[in-house]
């Protein structure tokens, strides 16, 4: 489970995520140098990175979950059960690769939306990589440029299918289109209080503030939480300073935070909590994180690194005291 939003200030972009799990894992800050050829292996072939990139990884595993790059370039990966297909063998003539290698590619060799929807096209997702060792995840993509433009890709018979994203939201499933077309249920719903309502005569006053809202969803399902994170980023003032608009994203991404017990699958036996949450912005080109272990907003500026030649992992600080 996972919930990206982003949105746009005076100076800057915003875009940040949460990332909701039912075990621990353990995740770091990843960075990644650019012109680095260790980074994109696909087969037999090398790929360079174009720009220096941080985001987050886990276990020491080379691979962004989600990050910025140093062209203002931001991108999530979020779950898709259920409705990612893939290629079964590979396209000759195509970049033959799995869902999060190509995540990696798109990350760290673009910079803005216009390239990534052009070498997306390149890009051909089999459901195994060319050896065999590595199973492709059922993930969509959100990427988001440092002037606003925004776009959603998705896996369909092994091709990424882009999606124009005028929201600035992406959860999971089912597809992009589907959650648009939901939206259309919510139109009722506003910021501005409604004070009063005449029952047959009979005039009624609100309870109290957020009258205009009831009906906003607010359980943990994707399209729920689709619909309540692009409600507030639709009503988020264009005219934030960037410390508010950072602080701004953190907030609408607690909307979709879960405590721990909130969701259990008893089918699974596992319970699906809130591991982290981040926010990137571009006019700083910084990454901040909030852990499951420690609220404490933690800053990276990807400038205090550009002059590491080798791919770095970061420890974040996982406790707080009280």
């Amino acid at each position: 489970m996972c919930t990206t939003i982003g949105f746009s200030y005076p100076e800057g972009i915003v875009f940040g995520r949460t990332l909701e799990v039912s075990v621990k894992l353990d995740n770091k800050i990843l960075y990644i140098p650019k012109n680095n050829k260790e980074f994109l292996k696909i087969k037999d072939r090398t790929f360079a990175t174009k720009y220096a990139t941080i985001g987050t990884g886990f276990f020491n595993i080379a691979s962004l979950g989600d990050g910025i790059n140093e062209m203002g370039l931001m991108g999530s990966s979020n779950l898709f059960p259920g409705y990612a297909s893939f290629a079964k063998e590979a396209v000759e003539g195509k970049i033959n690769t799995i869902t999060s290698t190509a995540f990696d590619y798109l990350l760290s060799r673009c910079k803005d939306v216009a390239e990534v929807r052009e070498e997306a096209e390149k890009l051909v997702l089999l459901e195994k990589d060319r050896e065999g060792e590595l199973q492709a995840t059922s993930n969509h993509f959100f990427f988001m440029d440092a002037e606003g433009g925004k776009i959603v890709l998705e896996p369909k018979n092994g091709h990424l299918v882009p999606y124009d994203n005028p929201y600035g939201v992406l959860t999971n499933a089912p597809e992009f289109h589907w959650h648009e077309t939901n939206l259309k249920n919510y139109l009722n719903i506003r910021p501005e209080n409604i004070e009063t309502k005449d029952f047959n005569g009979t005039v009624l006053s609100k309870f109290g503030e957020g009258s205009g809202a009831v009906g906003l969803p607010g359980d943990f399902t994707p399209p729920s939480r689709f619909v309540r994170s692009a409600f507030f980023v639709a009503h988020t003032p264009k005219d934030l300073e960037r410390q508010a608009a950072i602080l701004q994203g953190f907030r609408i991404l607690s909307q979709a935070d879960i405590p721990t017990g909130a969701v259990v699958d008893l089918k699974k036996g596992h319970k699906d909590e809130t591991l982290y949450t981040s926010i990137m912005d571009t006019k700083s080109k910084a990454y901040f994180i909030k852990h499951h272990d420690n609220i404490t907003i933690q800053p990276f500026y990807l400038e205090d690194y550009q002059d590491i030649s080798d791919i770095t992992f970061i420890e974040i600080e996982k406790e707080m005291t009280l």
